[in-house]
């Protein structure tokens, strides 16, 4: 399986994909200018590599800012997760927020409707690379 590493940007998140964890990951602001240039690649590269991703894959959301555009980008990649999760795969969301961020908690509860899926919330941004993640604290599942 390929690997997926996107550095972030000042407009666009950083993307990863880490085997050890398992765990795929979209970090940092988003707001390209455009959407579907930046996130094209990356439901290829999904569409792509569903089948293989490990039954327990995370998939790991810390965007402390979106606009409109990356928010419908974000809801087909929930949807490509969701093909995974109803083809027998165990996948599951978490959605990091800064405390008291109610435009993300409304956000996490928005694609919840949309798509059917548990997302759990975690308090605490993670970093824009590849590091490990932010210490936080169970919000909702």
């Amino acid at each position: 399986m390929a690997e997926l590493n996107i550095a972030a940007t000042k407009t666009t998140p950083a993307v990863h994909y880490r085997p050890e964890g398992p765990s795929f990951r979209v970090s940092g602001t988003s707001v390209p200018e455009n959407t579907s240039a930046f996130y094209a690649p990356i439901m290829a590269w999904l569409h792509a590599n569903l089948a293989d991703l490990p039954e327990d894959c995370t998939f790991e959301f810390s965007l402390p800012y979106f606009n409109s555009s990356s928010l419908k980008a974000i809801y087909l990649l929930l949807l490509e997760v969701k093909n995974g999760v109803l083809h027998g795969k165990r996948f599951s969301v978490v959605w990091h927020i800064e405390e008291g961020d109610e435009f993300m908690i409304e956000a996490a509860d928005t694609f919840r409707e949309l798509t059917g899926m548990a997302i759990e919330l975690r308090t605490g941004l993670l970093e824009s690379g590849c590091g490990q993640s932010a210490q936080g604290q169970d919000k909702a599942a």
